[in-house]
């Protein structure tokens, strides 16, 4: 499949000094394999699947499952998500089973009589959920790329064992479950309330969970494929649990039955000499990723850190940045992000609905425009740099290599942490159409979007979920990366390819290293702990209305492969994960 390439400016390549893989050759495959995401369970699932022979999108799609078991809040079969692929013949593939809108969907339900936006119906209920995509997608992943070493009944099957026979509730979940607000919306439907707070009770670490109407699903998935989940009894009831909820709720047996996953062009760029393969519209994340990097790359990035380095050696300080980070650094990157997100509001969409100008976004003179835009100060009242068009957090990745050269980078969300809080046959249902632009009012993680990004029948709301697989010039892979975090999903996936391949820190290090997020609207750039009070203090001298302290987010899950082909994985530490690699050949 040919890939639509966008080529990112490289013409400060030279004033910089080379990475270290730059310099040390690297093999074409891992000599092990290797999954990370965010439950070690599903890990381990992921990892039994590569030593029994199985390839990288085996062991995705396994862990997949799996995680729609172990990882309820997110990890699912009733939303969506995007997959990249790099094989070990150097082709990237990209599947899209993003959520669609209902058949009968219609912004009028989502207006009150004055024309202002209900928007909480878009978020909870059953006006808020969208066509399933997960069950097709993980079934045509598994149709096109999987080794046929397997049926899709085997690897489903470990998923199938965890929903029926349970598994020990985490603290993690434990502290969700106890979460007041949380416990109202599920209580509030039996079949979830049965399932998590048995007898009233909510569910406590240590406790076993048992999914067995999840189960049932699985098997009916495993056994007769998508059409198991599409139609006949499970879609009838699904239709009817949504019906129940809402009489005016739009999503229909037809919808089901006319769900289709989406092979779609991958994007390609190039950063520092590396090769990017990212997702496209409808997720927005990927172009974000592409433009910021491309933008960033046209700035002294280096010449800058080593000077900071040099000031930080002449009269040592303890509130200096250790990485040679400063606020001049730092607010480049804030005003590359700001452009990038300016530009997804007012362009990016659903591309079989509007007309997206990816060659125009990712081109030369946009790249150029918005580089030459930035000055020394902050630009919080940026707009787009195109004309504008006629008249757009609960998510979870997986990284997975094997030694076959093979990689996986996949993100699926229910959108908010459990979704729209509804459930059938033991799938608990997205909230999906919150991601759709409603007038004049942001979505709940703060997005705004324009006519790109309106509901419509059949159409697939924006998302900026960024699975990304780094390349060599030989399309040897790199590194596996994505993870969840609405909105922050591109910068944390951004901050830790910038620490990597500019800072030069460890994979360890970058993922921990403190977080920044910039999305244009609102203008606030939020900073977690840990960043330099003095680095802060410029940002503030140079106009940025900045938030310090932030709670974390995030949980980046990723692979880098070293110079001698081992696999290094990084669950985020923000929230508990897995990280396993097959066993070293005797």
């Amino acid at each position: 499949m040919r890939a639509l390439i966008l080529g990112l400016g490289l013409a400060l390549a030279g004033c910089r000094g080379a990475t270290r893989w730059e310099t040390e050759p690297k093999p074409a495959t891992a000599v092990r394999g290797m999954v990370v995401c965010e439950h070690d369970l599903a890990t381990q699932v992921g990892v039994d699947v590569l030593e029994r022979g199985g390839n990288a999108v085996d062991a995705a799609v396994a862990t997949a499952l799996a995680l729609a078991v172990v990882l309820p809040e997110a990890g699912n079969l009733g939303g969506g998500g995007f997959a990249i692929v790099a094989t070990r013949d150097g082709e990237a593939r990209a599947l899209d089973f993003r959520e669609t809108a209902p058949s009968g969907a219609s912004l009028d339900a989502y207006l009150a009589p004055d024309g202002s936006a209900l928007a909480e119906r878009a978020l909870r209920g059953a006006l808020s959920v969208g066509v399933p995509g997960s069950p097709a997608g993980l079934w045509e992943l598994e149709r096109e790329l999987g080794s046929k070493r397997f049926s899709f009944a085997e690897l489903a099957a470990p998923a199938i064992a965890l929903a029926s026979r349970g598994f020990p509730v985490d603290a993690r979940l434990a502290d969700e479950l106890a979460e007041p607000k949380l416990r109202a919306a599920l209580v509030a439907d039996p079949e979830a309330a049965e399932t998590f707070y048995p007898g009233g009770r909510a569910l406590e670490e240590g406790d076993v969970l048992r999914q067995p109407a999840l189960a049932r699903t699985l098997e009916r998935l495993a056994s007769s494929g998508p059409d198991g989940f599409y139609r006949g009894e499970v879609a009838e009831r699904l239709v009817a649990r949504l019906s129940r909820e809402t009489p005016a709720s739009t999503l229909s047996l037809s919808d089901l039955e006319g769900y289709r996953a989406k092979w779609r062009e991958p994007l390609i760029g190039w950063f520092r000499g590396y090769e990017l393969v990212t997702m496209p519209p409808p997720s927005s994340g990927g172009l974000i990723l592409l433009q910021t990097l491309g933008v960033l790359d046209g700035f002294p990035l280096d010449t800058r850190r080593a000077e900071v380095l040099a000031e930080e050696r002449a009269a040592p300080s303890a509130d200096r940045d250790p990485n040679g980070l400063d606020d001049r650094a730092v607010h480049w990157w804030i005003e590359a992000l700001r452009r990038a997100f300016a530009e997804r509001a007012a362009h990016v969409g659903d591309p079989d609905f509007v007309d997206v100008p990816l060659d125009r976004l990712v081109g030369a003179e946009w790249t150029a425009r918005a580089r030459v835009s930035i000055g020394e100060n902050a630009a919080p009242t940026i707009e787009s740099l195109l004309p504008a068009p006629p008249e757009g957090t609960q998510t979870t990745h997986l990284s997975v290599v094997d030694a076959l050269g093979n990689a996986v980078s996949l993100t699926t969300t229910l959108n908010s942490g459990w979704g729209s809080r509804l459930s059938s046959d033991g799938v608990l249902l997205n909230n999906q159409l919150d991601d759709f632009a409603l007038p004049g009012v942001a979505n709940q993680f703060g997005l705004v979007g324009s006519a790109a990004n309106a509901l419509q029948p059949g159409k697939r709301p924006l998302s900026t979920m960024t699975p990304t697989i780094v390349r060599q010039s030989d399309r040897s892979v790199v590194l596996v990366i994505g993870g969840p975090g609405g909105p922050r999903i591109v910068s944390s996936v951004l901050g830790v390819l910038l620490r990597i391949l500019v800072l030069g820190q460890t994979l360890d290090d970058a993922v921990r290293a403190p977080r920044l997020h910039q999305q244009w609207r609102p203008p606030t750039t939020d900073f977690e702990a840990g960043w330099s009070p003095r680095l802060l203090d410029g940002l503030e001298r140079r106009g940025h209305a900045v938030r310090r302290d932030v709670e974390p987010w995030g949980s980046v899950q990723v692979i880098q492969i070293d110079r001698a082909g081992e696999p290094h994985g990084v669950s985020d530490p923000r929230r508990p994960g897995g990280v396993r690699a097959t066993r070293r050949e005797p």
